[in-house]
């Protein structure tokens, strides 16, 4: 009998012990390897890695929004990044979800915004976006935000695809065919000054087109008028008019993360942000804690809730869960 409660002891420490160092795995679907947001994904995995050893994150490149957002519904990733307006037409079930709500997706945190950027060669005789029909426009990788984002554009000036010849091209390629001639413009929301974009106009002769109408910003509300200013890119020595677009990361409530594992990772990321915020020169200067709810548009994870209180910001009513209890 003692034998026995001997060894029913060391296999209870064992348990114990394991459950103790149980390490809860998670995927962080980022975007395109050419931008901002892989990188930053990546040292950010790092950080929580590095830091938390109860956790075991990876960064993985992905088609960008719309994928995240319908990998995050089906457990595909646990945490994934998305334009807010594609995760807000995804949780109300409008747009590209119609009819098909994902009111499981949550909120973590900003991280850049994407600009609409439409970019032609400098001696193209496209002067706007009306002047694209019969052109061979790249729209962006199929089923990303920017593709979603870029037919909306083009559908509020009266063009469909079946007026253009679409490219489905990521920035990268769309970047490369812009330069040889396959395409005779681009338009692409990303972060300004990405990889991709200085790589196009260090080499290649530019000229950006505007969205400088006010009422394209009053029937779609969920993007920012804003302005590129003069000289961000070689030879665009003139301020664009475009929409800006909040990125935010996004998990679901059925993800498996408790209140207090959000709560523990985002204070290590802003806690040793230092880490990761070289990632770009936009992801040092704009994904900081002050801008982190700015433009939050579903609510928060109730982890990320309690982070952000104790952070002294205000929750707006629409950013608290279902399932918080208040």
């Amino acid at each position: 009998m003692r034998k026995f409660l001997v060894v029913l002891l060391v296999l209870t420490l064992v348990l114990v012990s394991a459950n103790a160092f149980a390490v809860k795995r998670f995927r962080i679907a980022t975007a395109g390897t050419s931008g901002s947001l892989y990188p930053m994904g990546v040292l950010m995995a790092e950080t929580i890695n590095k830091h938390l050893p109860e956790f075991k994150a990876s960064a993985e490149s992905s088609a960008g929004s719309l994928a995240n957002i319908r990998n995050l519904s089906l457990g595909k990733v646990e945490w994934g990044i998305a334009q807010n307006d594609i995760a807000w037409f995804a949780y109300n079930g409008l747009g590209p979800f119609k009819g098909k709500k994902i009111t499981q997706l949550r909120s973590l945190f900003g991280t850049l915004s994407g600009w609409l950027q439409i970019f032609v060669p400098a001696n193209s005789d496209i002067k706007s976006i009306k002047d694209f029909k019969g052109k061979r426009v790249s729209v962006g990788a199929a089923g990303s935000g920017g593709e979603i984002d870029a037919r909306l554009i083009l559908e509020y000036y009266g063009i469909t695809y079946k007026d253009i010849k679409p490219f489905f091209l990521r920035e990268k390629d769309a970047v490369a065919a812009l330069k040889d001639g396959t395409i005779d413009a681009m338009i692409a929301t990303h972060p300004l000054k990405s990889a991709a974009f200085r790589d196009l106009t260090t080499s290649f002769n530019v000229r950006m087109i505007s969205l400088d109408d006010d009422n394209l910003y009053k029937k779609f509300p969920f993007f920012n008028k804003n302005v590129i200013p003069a000289g961000t890119y070689r030879g665009v020595d003139y301020p664009v008019t475009t929409a800006s677009i909040v990125v935010f990361m996004y998990t679901t409530k059925d993800a498996g993360f408790t209140e207090d594992d959000i709560y523990k990772i985002l204070d290590t990321l802003y806690k040793y942000r230092d880490e990761w915020k070289d990632a770009s020169a936009s992801v040092k200067k704009y994904v900081t804690l002050e801008n982190a709810l700015k433009g939050a548009a579903i609510p928060l994870h109730p982890g990320a809730i309690k982070y952000f209180k104790e952070k002294g910001f205000k929750i707006a009513d629409f950013l608290y869960p279902p399932e918080y209890n208040k």
